[in-house]
């Protein structure tokens, strides 16, 4: 039992170790990179609209 507790332990203190190396973005970084993931996310929603649209529209002309 206190083997595991040990390894516990060892993997929290490991978890606190790797937090502090972390460099945490600005908020101006992440304002910019929310937006951009916002735009790329609208236009894959759009690009799969169209494919989605082209698809359909193929598929009623041929049945």
């Amino acid at each position: 039992m206190n083997k595991y507790i040990g390894k516990v332990g060892q993997y929290y203190r490991d978890v606190v170790a790797e937090m502090r190396k972390v460099v945490w973005p600005s908020k101006e970084e992440l304002k910019d990179l929310t937006v951009v993931v916002l735009t790329v996310s609208g236009l894959l929603a759009l690009f799969t609209f169209l494919v989605d649209w082209v698809i359909n529209f193929v598929m009623g002309k041929l049945l």
